[in-house]
């Protein structure tokens, strides 16, 4: 059992070291094209922190762990929008962009809204499953709201987030040829090493607690994935800079819930289990009350009570879950 632990540990380092690599070698190569500071950071480097959990969803997905897969996706949002933000907001109130609450959190609703009636839909057999042409909606839907996002910000003329993904991008050097050609290959061997360390690991202590793997995805997997997150909250609130922090997030759980469930449909039709539905509500809701306190709040803040109030709810739902 400690190995298995310590393998999953490994995997996680290997996840979140070999997407900065890869990012940082996808970066190069797109500047070498031309492409501005700007579309780089809208894309390359957003959709780089997604890289661990797209490789821990093709690898769930060719090994048929339908659960791990959906239970990461949507455990990822719940510990997002409970956890992340309520460890926020212990060292400073989380200040809302009136921009992600009236747009960005409404499609994030959209998304969980689709997903619950997707997986209510088709059966094969006697199961309720997420079937490939199903998958292929939900990837779409990705496209649509990456293209929406690049086009909303270049509509926009603000410039405390231009200057942070401009500030981001350039961070990032301009590296010569070949290290980026190693970048590339330690960058995909550790994402690859990295989901097969996860993945199975966290298959054989599942079976060996006796959990189920929709525990194990919801849990451990769900805040190994949300890492990066978890320490950009932190960073964003030791730097008075949390307005941005909730724009992420959301952004996050509607690739987590789309992008993810989308690919490892495709690559094999997901069972859904009923499980899964009280889940997606509870995440409804929880969107829906970030919404209420960011339209009632005079200073558009989530102080400090609300914050530790959404961690007692995210503990109280995983011991509900156990």
């Amino acid at each position: 059992m400690l190995l298995e632990i310590i393998l999953v540990i490994i995997g996680f380092v290997l996840l979140i070291k070999g997407a900065d690599l890869l990012v940082k070698a996808a970066t190069s190569i797109a500047k070498r094209f031309g492409l501005s500071e700007m579309l780089i950071g809208l894309t390359i480097v957003a959709l780089g922190t997604s890289l661990p959990e797209v490789f821990i969803t093709i690898t769930s997905a060719i090994d048929g762990h339908s659960d791990l897969i959906i239970g990461n996706a949507i455990g990822s949002c719940i510990c997002n929008f409970l956890f992340v933000i309520g460890i926020t907001t212990l060292i400073r109130p989380l200040k809302f962009d009136k921009r992600i609450v009236k747009r960005h959190l409404p499609i994030g609703i959209a998304a969980m809204i689709l997903l619950l009636f997707l997986g209510n839909t088709d059966k094969l057999g006697e199961v309720q499953t997420i079937t490939r042409w199903q998958g292929v909606v939900l990837l779409l839907c990705t496209v649509a709201y990456i293209i929406y996002t690049i086009y909303e910000e270049k509509k926009i003329n603000n410039k405390k987030i231009d200057e942070e993904i401009i500030k981001d991008v350039k961070s990032k050097e301009n590296y010569p040829t070949i290290t980026i050609i190693i970048y590339l290959i330690l960058g995909i061997l550790g994402l690859k090493f990295g989901s097969d360390f996860v993945v199975d690991n966290s298959v054989l202590i599942a079976s060996a607690l006796g959990l189920s793997e929709r525990f194990i995805g919801m849990t451990i997997v769900a805040v190994g994935t949300a890492l990066p997150e978890i320490i950009t909250g932190i960073i964003a609130a030791r730097k008075d800079e949390t307005d941005l922090l909730l724009g992420n997030i959301s952004g996050s759980n509607v690739l987590n819930l789309c992008l993810l469930i989308g690919l490892g449909a495709v690559i094999n039709p997901l069972t859904f289990t009923t499980d899964f539905n009280s889940s997606i509500i509870i995440l409804i809701f929880v969107t829906i009350y970030l919404q209420f306190i960011a339209t009632v709040n005079k200073n558009n803040e989530l102080d400090r009570n609300k914050g530790i109030l959404l961690i007692i709810v995210y503990i109280i739902y995983i011991i509900s879950m156990v």
